[in-house]
């Protein structure tokens, strides 16, 4: 695992002075983005290609707002990369809920929603079988 970007917020809550709740990180090499939104009701992640300009990959839904009973409790949310930052997962409370492989252009989500923009080799579902592939230590 290489560089991590970490926040704590409430969900459902906008960052203070904003509209929604935003959390964003950038491989090293700047070629990839990825970054969390939470607007008030769901929570999406969104893989961007930022080379030669920002493009918008995939949309990985997370969660909605309603259905998440302790959004009361403060969550830590981590952006990790793989090594060769080519892969980027997002964490909720230590747990995986999304990854992104910007090689394979391919996204993975817990709740498998919504479908891949474009043809994907593999199922949507993320599983910790996935998450140990491109994560492990």
């Amino acid at each position: 695992m290489s560089a991590t970007t970490e926040a704590q917020f409430l969900i459902g809550q906008p960052a203070p002075g904003a509209e929604n709740y935003l959390l964003s990180s950038t491989a090293a090499h700047g070629g990839y983005e990825l970054m969390f939104e939470d607007d008030g009701t769901t929570g999406y992640v969104y893989a961007i290609g930022t080379k030669p300009g920002p493009e918008l990959l995939d949309a990985l839904h997370i969660y909605n707002v309603a259905d998440i009973a302790d959004r009361h409790l403060p969550v830590t949310a981590n952006v990790i990369w793989n090594e060769t930052e080519d892969a980027a997962g997002f964490v909720l409370n230590g747990y995986c809920h999304a990854l992104y492989d910007f090689r394979q252009q391919a996204g993975f989500c817990r709740t498998g929603f919504p479908p891949p923009r474009q043809l994907q080799p593999t199922p949507r579902e993320l599983t910790d079988e996935l998450v140990d592939q491109y994560f492990a230590a």
